[in-house]
This record gives structure tokens, sequence and C-alpha cells, in this order.
């Protein structure tokens, strides 16, 4: 394990989830937040639920900031029927940290039982196998396969990216730290395994060590539009936002065509209360796809900070149209 004392990281690594699918990770922390979740799980685990409910409320007060809490209380409110206070903690675990949305998907919708090639032994129908088990949620079968790609080909560094990106969405942060460690030392110009760990370190709030990685995932590959997208979208995040300004410049110039670019980049200038260029962008925008209806309604806000009710106006009466037409 890699970031020992990181919270973000032990929570998550940990996996000390109201789950009866789940055994927990065997790690010995001094830290107050581990030690509470520690006795969140021993309190579900015990039949205690109305406890353990009120032990992870306490831990919400006590560290707002840790994703974990929030995703152990909707797991929690879910088994008690509260659909209502299960929406608002998932919504609330994913706005901290993405990869618990698809942590909380799996374990609402999976694992489901997926048709794959039997005895597969080639690389390219593992990873398809893989990818599908994927898809259909079950997790753990597509560990399996990755596991048996690895063996079988050990050599292959794209195994161990692919098996890095699953445990992220299992929130196995320690797993996914040391296959993309592997994969980098193996082959230390595999941009998509600095891409992903880049992933790893901004859901941990390791910002420096993300910024490092995603710099070097771009030196590896300056012609991919989605390293500028994801690092572009990171140093928005972390409000860097001339250097994010740079990045979204530098995607218009890669796909100029794309209505998407524009929409990212007016988002931005609008965090910087650039009213004018954020109407340009989202201008632009509807001019490569007239009929997305939502860009209407992001200029129309924009036009009424510019004090243009009129066209606010306008722009509102297409959105209108348009959503009347879906």
């Amino acid at each position: 394990m890699f970031l020992t004392d990181n919270r973000y990281f032990i929570l998550a690594s940990a996996q000390l989830f109201p789950l009866t699918t789940l055994e927990p990770v065997t790690m010995q922390v001094a830290d107050a937040a581990f030690v509470a979740a520690k006795q969140a799980y021993t309190s579900f685990k015990d039949g205690e639920l109305s406890v353990a409910l009120e032990r992870y409320t306490a831990a919400i007060q006590r560290f707002p900031d840790q994703p974990f809490f929030y995703a152990c209380r909707s797991i929690l409110n879910n088994l008690l029927d509260d659909d209502e206070g299960a929406f608002y903690d998932y919504q609330v675990a994913k706005s901290l940290d993405f990869n618990y949305q698809a942590f909380l998907e799996w374990t609402e919708n999976g694992p489901q039982v997926a048709t794959f090639p039997g005895g597969a032994t080639e690389l390219k129908p593992l990873l398809a196998a893989a990818l599908e088990a994927t898809q259909q949620f079950d997790y753990e079968q597509a560990l399996k396969l990755y596991a048996q790609a690895r063996e079988a080909y050990p050599a292959e560094t794209d195994v161990l990216v692919y098996q890095a990106a699953l445990y992220m969405r299992l929130l196995r942060y320690d797993c996914a730290g040391d296959a993309l460690n592997q994969a980098i030392a193996m082959d230390p110009n595999h941009f998509q395994a600095y891409l992903f760990r880049a992933k790893l370190f901004k859901a941990v709030r390791e910002y420096d060590r993300a910024k490092a990685d995603f710099d070097k995932a771009v030196s590896l590959q300056p012609a991919s539009s989605m390293l500028y997208e994801e690092r572009g979208g990171f140093l928005m995040d972390i409000k860097r936002y001339e250097e994010a300004l740079m990045d979204f410049d530098e995607l218009v110039k890669l796909l100029p065509e794309d209505f998407y670019v524009y929409a990212l980049r007016a988002d931005l200038f609008e965090k910087i209360e650039n009213w004018e260029k954020a109407i340009e962008d989202y201008s632009t925008a509807i001019s490569l796809n007239p009929y997305y209806s939502d860009l209407y309604a992001y200029r129309a806000e924009m036009k009424d900070r510019v004090g243009d009710t009129t066209g606010a106006a306008e722009d509102r009466r297409m959105f209108a149209e348009l959503e009347k037409e879906d």
C-alpha cells in the first residue's frame, strides 16, 4: 500500500462497507476516521443497524469531506427502506469522488451472470470477456479474467491498466495503485498508466502527484484530445483556471468541429465570470449542434448576466421548443 497516511485512500481500500458480500481488508491504521468506520461496521455485522446508522451520521458530522461515510449511510438507508436518505447520500458521495457512483451502482445492480466465450486463451477474447463481465456488473468474473490474462501474458502492460481501472470502480485503491505502479515500472512510456494513476491521485486529493502524472501522460501523447480534457477538468476542479484554459484552448484546436469542447470551455469562462467569452463559445457550440437544447439554457443565463434580456428570452424559448420536441 503506497498511501498509508491518506484518509481517502485508506477508507476506500479497507472496504468496511455495510455489505455482506464484501470482506474488509485487514489494516493496522491509527486514524480517527478509520476507527469510526470500524466501529460502525462492527455494529452492522452485529445486526445493530440503528446503532450503525447513528455512527455513520456522527462520522459524517465529524468528517464531512469523506465520501466513504456517505456511501456507507446510503447503503444502510437502502437496507432500512429510506430511499430518500439513500439517494441524498449517494449524490453527496459521488460529488466528492465520482468512483463512488460506479461502486454504489455495482452494489445495487450486480453481479449479474453473463455469457462468456468458453475456454478463451487468446488475449483479445479474454479482454473482451472481461469488458462484458464489467458491463454486466460481474466484477468478480472480470477480475478472474484479468488475472488469467496476466498469467498467460505477463508482458502485456495494458492488462494491468485495465485491471487497475476496474479496481478503482470497486474502490480498491490499494490494488489499483499497485497495478499502476507495476505497469509504469514495466513500461515507463505507457501514457494510459500515468493517466489512470493521475485519476487515482485526484480521487484521493493528492493533487500535486495527480498533476505530475497528468503532465507526464500529456508529454508522452501530446496529440491526445482526451488527455487535455482530463487534465483541463482536473485543473478546473482545483481552481487553477488559467492552466485549465490553456488545456481547453488546445482541445479546441484539436477538435474544432466538436460542439462539446466549446461547451467545456464556456463552462470555464462562466467560472471566471467572463460572460462574453462564454456566450461566444456557447454560440459556436450551438452553430455546430443546434438541436442540443441545454446549450440554449446555458447561453440564456450568460445573456442575462450581460443584460441581454431579449436574447435570453429567445434562448429560453428555443430551449422549451426543443424540449417539447423530445
